[in-house]
């Protein structure tokens, strides 16, 4: 937030659909985990992510971090740690260029499996992020718990102008500072939302008062022309 510089980018999925154009993930994600299909969605997207990086390596052209969503079926149904290395390994590329979001939630419902898991991706060179913290009831017992490098808080804290929203926001960047994790503020849409995360010491945000979500060509155009954090 200081200079404007890219540091990376987090991948979402819209269907496409012939007749009834961009159907929401809200919608048709809840019937690809009903289905079983969302592993088939997820570790697809890893994939192409992966691709996506080495290419862009290859042809010399400027790198940010993507980040990808690991889903409560993935921790349940598939092995995520062996995919996710060999991808790494098969593409050759490091893997703190594939940075992995896992809600909070899902350390609530499967508390023992994921904290294990976040354990040893982390071990294997991951950036693990906990994503929509704040969202839940048991975010103190999570953090205390569990290793996780960057918390991504839930801006809905900031939707009213009270100030016990901003207190909270506050305690929580701090906490999340002591426990030595990068805050990234999530829904930031507003200057004054700006101003008041720099104020408490944030440096990194995410929202539409930066960038929208936006097609991978213009995602591409956009970090050619954009300055990116190098040491990132």
């Amino acid at each position: 937030m200081n200079n404007g510089e890219i540091v990376g980018a987090e991948i979402l999925v819209r269907w496409e659909h012939p007749q009834k154009g961009i159907i929401s993930p809200g919608k048709f994600i809840p019937l690809f985990e009903e289905s079983g299909f969302i592993e088939r969605l997820d570790t697809y997207i890893w994939e192409e992510a992966v691709r996506w990086l080495r290419n862009r390596i290859d042809n010399k052209k400027n790198v940010t971090p993507i980040s990808v969503n690991i889903s409560r079926m993935d921790v349940v149904d598939i092995d995520v740690y062996k995919i996710l290395t060999e991808l790494i390994e098969k593409y050759d590329i490091s893997p703190k260029l594939l940075e992995l979001e896992i809600t909070e939630s899902i350390y609530v419902d499967k508390s023992e499996q994921i904290i294990n898991l976040s354990a040893k991706l982390m071990d294997y060179g991951f950036n693990v992020l906990i994503d929509d913290f704040g969202s839940g009831y048991s975010s103190l017992n999570i953090l205390k718990d569990i290793k996780a490098n960057i918390l991504k808080i839930d801006m809905r804290f900031l939707e009213s102008s009270s100030k016990k929203g901003r207190d909270i926001i506050k305690t929580v960047v701090h906490m999340g500072q002591w426990l030595n994790m990068l805050i990234i503020p999530e829904g930031v849409e507003k200057q004054e939302q700006v101003d008041f995360l720099r104020k408490i010491g944030c440096i990194y945000a995410q929202g539409f008062f930066y960038y929208r979500p936006m097609a991978n060509k213009e995602f591409e155009e956009l970090i050619e022309c954009s300055p990116l954090d190098k040491n990132k």
